[in-house]
């Protein structure tokens, strides 16, 4: 896991959602505040709103573009299965979310739930535009015919072959 030794500097880490919401990103940074962001952001922004925000704070000083340690991203996998987050969260979003682990003094810029959610368990914090969670939640998949739950998801009950619905549990 890296380790920032830096321990003056905040880091902002960015996901796709905070590029469309947050137009203002670079704006609002103090002194010393760095944008945060994984290699492979870019590939999923598609808005020509998006891409433009992008390209702007792309060649600022201030943002720094890394790849998450690999003890990081296993961490973030098994932790997101407990959750069960692991179906709603992209590549890059689970680099997002590797990062915080290895830049401890950082805030995740992000509006995706199931983001926020695993931070909540993990106890990273994040800052949103649009959308906060209001509980950390877990989620499990049932059968509404035999009432048989999966922690992982699937499309159809191994015990009787109906299809499955997603349901959640909330925690304080």
């Amino acid at each position: 896991m890296k380790i920032n030794n830096q321990n003056d500097k905040m880091y902002l880490i960015v996901d796709t959602t905070a590029i469309i919401h947050f137009s203002s990103i670079e704006e609002n940074l103090a002194i010393n505040e760095f944008l945060l962001l994984p290699e492979g952001l870019k590939e999923e922004i598609k808005s020509h709103k998006a891409q433009t925000i992008f390209q702007l704070i792309e060649g600022s000083e201030k943002t720094i573009f890394d790849t998450p340690s690999n003890d990081a991203l296993s961490e973030i996998r098994i932790k997101a299965s407990e959750s069960g987050d692991l179906d709603s969260l992209s590549i890059t979003d689970i680099q997002v979310i590797a990062l915080a682990l290895d830049y401890p003094n950082s805030v995740i810029l992000s509006d995706d739930n199931a983001i926020q959610n695993l931070c909540a368990f993990l106890q990273i914090p994040v800052k949103s535009q649009f959308f906060k969670i209001k509980s950390k939640r877990q989620y499990f998949w049932k059968c509404n015919v035999c009432n048989t739950k999966f922690e992982a998801k699937r499309t159809n009950c191994t015990e009787c072959g109906s299809p499955l619905k997603r349901y959640y549990v909330k925690f304080r």
